[in-house]
């Protein structure tokens, strides 16, 4: 099969040789990309909330953080929230026997609240 002229020129853009003499994809533009997932280590926490207040989860986030599964495994709903100064039971719901993602750093802080009594979740970090 023969390709265009200008196919064939795009073709060839999309490739470039490194210094071993392999052929390697060619990247343009930002090139200073940091893949999520573990590269470091991880954790597992677990943190009991109650229905007075907002917990921090976790109390402190591990460093270099890229990753967080949050996991509910009792029968009570509970809420996340990013600023632990509202005031009520206002926030993203966990269901029970659910579980909630989030592609965030050690900078982002998560709290949580559940709708009554106590509860206890699993907070598993990706660094």
């Amino acid at each position: 099969m023969v390709l265009r002229r200008t196919v064939q020129d795009r073709e060839w853009d999309k490739f470039v040789e490194d210094d071993a003499g392999d052929t390697a994809i060619r990247i343009k533009g930002k090139t200073d990309v940091k893949l999520s997932g573990l590269n470091i280590g991880g954790r597992v926490t677990e943190v009991t909330l109650d229905s007075t207040s907002w917990t921090p989860l976790p109390a402190t986030p591990l460093a270099n953080r890229n990753s967080v599964s949050i996991q509910n495994q009792s029968s009570v709903e509970f809420k996340i929230n990013y600023d632990n100064s509202v005031t009520g039971y206002v926030g993203v719901i966990v269901l029970a026997q659910s579980e909630r993602y989030y592609e965030v750093t050690e900078n982002v802080l998560l709290y949580g609240k559940c709708n009554a009594g106590t509860t206890t979740i699993l907070i598993e970090e990706l660094a």
